[in-house]
């Protein structure tokens, strides 16, 4: 936590700064400048501090409270706004501003003053990470930050080159394609904590509710939510937003198979540095040098086809991505678990898409039937195991 603050103070120092360049070049009208970097350090502090307790609670095994913790600030924004806007009729631009800024602040106040106890043991003393810890502790930062870094610059990118208001639109995108980021973030809570220090690798994966059923029954749910994306993006986005924001469809699709895709990248990566002490290094390379090329692949993508480049630019780079870390990886044991009996997934997809697609149904009872279809196929061909399901969700104990 001290390092977050300064850390934290250190950027806020160079955001007041140099504000109106950085703001200036992404095309933000001058008149809402200072409102916004006001809101910045706000979300700057709160979600870095959120996100340094978070990783308290899962060094701990918390996933639970970990869990809550992280999406809280979603839950409670979408409720703010529900009652600003819907209860109350406000559309004033700045206040609807602070109702996004101000949820992780309020959940990092309450998470202090719950847990101020356990919290406080922690800080009782400060020692400086050794070499070998150092590097697995940011190499996990920056594997599970890359999907964030990436799309942070995307966002800089489409907004200097096609300006704000398309910019506003691939972040309508990325709000919904965030039903299948959700799985990806669950794998995050629970992978690296079991998976450190364990030294029978095969029960690691193997064992009725490990990380083999944790990682497939996520799998299973990414590629389920996949198809939902596919047949009902447009609906989506009118339901969520309205219809002034179709263009966030055109495209969302290819955002959404690049973060499925990425959900397999993390499950290895994660893994990957967790099992084994020389790993560490090599994905942090690979994680580093595609995020910092990744404004280039964008800005080039952006120029040959538009706004759809920015989309084909995250899924060209996360495609890559995971190439890298599958040829990096030293011990393939979590890719065999992964992609075991994923033939019978592929036969459960395809029934999925049959149905939705026959029927037509408009989008929540098509979900509703395609879901119940999926999980039928699912358990029934046995790519899950119904017993250890319910052992995985934590609905039956072991024996």
């Amino acid at each position: 936590m001290l390092y977050g603050v300064l850390s934290t103070a250190a950027i806020a120092v160079l955001l007041v700064l140099g504000s109106d360049a950085i703001l200036g070049f992404l095309n933000i009208p001058a008149d809402q400048r200072g409102l916004l970097v006001a809101v910045l350090l706000v979300v700057l502090l709160s979600v870095t501090l959120a996100a340094i307790i978070m990783g308290m609670f899962r060094g701990q095994k918390n996933h639970s409270l970990a869990a809550s913790v992280s999406v809280a600030p979603s839950v409670l924004r979408l409720f703010f706004i529900i009652g600003a806007v819907y209860l109350f009729g406000i559309t004033d631009f700045h206040f609807i501003l602070w109702i996004f800024a101000l949820p992780p602040l309020f959940v990092l106040l309450g998470t202090l003053i719950w847990k101020w106890g356990s919290i406080a043991a922690s800080l009782r003393s400060v020692v400086i990470p050794g070499k070998e810890i150092f590097l697995f502790g940011f190499s996990a930062f920056i594997i599970n930050s890359w999907m964030t870094l990436s799309q942070h610059v995307n966002r800089i990118v489409i907004s200097h080159d096609l300006g704000i208001v398309w910019q506003g639109y691939f972040d309508v995108s990325l709000t919904v394609a965030a039903i299948i980021t959700f799985f990806t973030s669950a794998l995050y809570f629970v992978s690296i904590p079991e998976s450190t220090g364990i030294q029978d690798r095969s029960a690691l994966f193997t064992r009725e509710g490990g990380l083999g059923d944790v990682g497939r029954i996520l799998l299973a749910m990414t590629l389920f939510f996949l198809i939902v994306i596919y047949f009902y993006g447009q609906p989506l986005i009118y339901l969520l937003f309205s219809a002034d924001y179709a263009p966030a469809g055109d495209y969302l699709f290819i955002i959404s198979a690049g973060y499925a895709l990425l959900f397999v990248q993390q499950y290895l990566a994660y893994s990957s540095i967790s099992l084994s002490s020389d790993t560490p290094v090599t994905f942090l390379l690979i994680s580093t040098v595609s995020i910092i090329t990744f404004p280039f692949i964008s800005h080039g993508m952006i120029l040959l086809f538009g706004f759809g480049g920015a989309y084909m630019a995250s899924a060209v780079a996360i495609a890559v991505y995971t190439a890298f870390t599958i040829y990096s990886m030293h011990d393939r044991t979590p890719l065999r678990a992964l992609i075991a009996r994923i033939d019978r997934l592929v036969l459960a997809c395809i029934g999925a898409i049959a149905v939705i697609a026959v029927f037509g149904l408009p989008l929540l009872s098509g979900t509703v039937l395609g879901g119940g279809v999926f999980s039928l196929l699912v358990v029934g061909l046995r790519y899950l195991d119904s017993e250890n399901l319910l052992y995985a969700v934590g609905w039956r104990k072991s024996d």
